[in-house]
């Protein structure tokens, strides 16, 4: 797998294209906490294969960009550096260096994509886009965290519990019984034949944030992303499992309602994973909006 140098740590990541002479807008997918790139494992062929004029000259799909955010899969596991802006920047740096291995006639940096995250790939999504608003195409979040949100008190201590839990019984024993059993994976758990790889990937995750002495800066803050919302300029999705959390489906509501020009999905008996749960849902509707959005080829 490759692997790029980005702001100071070492990220793993996989990027295909579809064949062709290109160019082809790329999409870059975020996975959520505690899991790892292989999430997306069913939105990579769909987007590939996405064919629409709109999106590029050959009429060619997307390309595809999918990484381990820092702590997670293969990327380095720092000590500290766990914060929403360091996200970003990891992003943006990934971004810079991404054809390293590509031909030399191409440029090292991929100035633009369509950004796509997960729980909390949406609340590093935010903020990048935030952060970088002119490398953003567009702007899907599925599920997402929100930087800075109040979540409910049931919420708050389940986290609570499973923060205790690492530190009593272990990581994998606290993420098998405390976190594989929260009521996020209720959609997976119902499903035995996609839950194997969320169980897989979580087995693998090292939980730096849970283990030792603060990993984020002290007296750090997190930003309070909901007072920005009409910063963002970006073509804006927002997708929610129909049957989520409460606290995740309101923060889905609020995105929609302020971020201007923002639209919502609801997808039926989807919880909070549907790129797994509902693979062909969400890729028709992740697909009909980036065909919509995304830029006529020059």
């Amino acid at each position: 797998m490759p692997h790029a140098y980005t702001n100071g740590i070492v990220t793993f990541y996989e990027d295909a294209s579809p064949p062709g002479p290109g160019p082809f807008p790329a999409v870059v997918l975020i996975h959520g906490h505690s899991v790892d790139l292989r999430m997306w494992q069913y939105q990579v062929p769909a987007l590939l294969e996405a064919s629409a004029p709109s999106v590029s000259a050959s009429g060619g799909g997307f390309r595809v960009v999918r990484y381990d955010v820092r702590g997670h899969g293969r990327s380095m596991v720092p000590p500290d550096g766990y914060t929403w802006e360091n996200y970003a920047a990891d992003l943006g740096d990934l971004l810079d260096r991404i054809n390293v291995d590509r031909p030399a006639s191409e440029s090292l940096a991929l100035d633009t994509a369509h950004v796509v995250g997960l729980s909390m790939g949406g609340g590093i999504a935010l903020q990048f886009a935030l952060d970088f608003p002119k490398r953003v195409l567009s702007l899907t979040l599925v599920d997402p965290a929100l930087p800075g949100f109040t979540y409910s008190e049931d919420f708050s201590d389940r986290i609570q519990a499973l923060v205790q839990a690492v530190q009593v019984e272990g990581v994998w024993p606290a993420f098998r019984d405390h976190w594989l059993n929260h009521p996020l994976f209720d959609g997976l758990r119902s499903r035995p034949e996609a839950f194997a790889l969320p169980q897989e990937m979580v087995r693998g995750f090292q939980a730096p944030e849970y283990r030792g002495p603060a990993t984020a800066p002290e007296g750090y803050r997190q930003p309070q992303i909901a007072e920005r919302l009409a910063e963002i300029a970006a073509p804006t999705l927002v997708i929610a499992g129909e049957d989520d959390l409460p606290d995740f489906r309101l923060i889905a509501d609020l995105l929609a309602e302020n971020i201007t020009g923002a639209r919502q999905a609801v997808l039926p008996g989807c919880g909070h994973v549907p790129p797994m749960e509902d693979p062909d849902a969400f890729n028709a509707t992740l697909i009909g909006f980036l065909c919509e959005v995304s830029p006529a080829p020059t």
